[in-house]
């Protein structure tokens, strides 16, 4: 399955941001309903996965320098609503693996691609 949510994610979801919890809270809020959405979109699979291999890919339409761990820590979120979705069965390392991508583009976008493995 291959979900694009068509920008990168939330600036306020950045462990270097300092927030007010409440409004850390709704930015995660928002950011989990965002990726239980899309897996509505696309079509939640008929069971839930086990074990995945998660690939996800950023790309930026501007030159700026970015941490890859930075973007990786504020995606927490998004993946917290894959599994609320039912796509995956836990987030832990027991049950997911990942794979990190940066690219510049003239869209920004966050692909997250979800395989099942064994």
């Amino acid at each position: 399955m291959i979900i694009h949510l068509g920008h990168l994610p939330d600036r306020d979801l950045s462990p270097n941001k300092r927030l007010h919890h409440m409004a850390l809270y709704q930015a995660k809020l928002l950011a989990k309903e965002e990726a239980y959405l899309r897996v509505l979109e696309v079509g939640r699979p008929r069971t839930i996965l086990p074990r995945a291999h998660i690939t996800i890919t950023w790309v930026a339409k501007d030159r700026r320098r970015r941490d890859i761990d930075n973007l990786f820590a504020s995606m927490k979120a998004y993946i917290d609503g894959l599994v609320a979705a039912g796509l995956i069965a836990d987030d832990s390392a027991d049950h997911v693996t990942y794979s990190l991508r940066y690219e510049r583009g003239t869209q920004e976008d966050t692909i997250i691609e979800i395989e099942g493995s064994y």
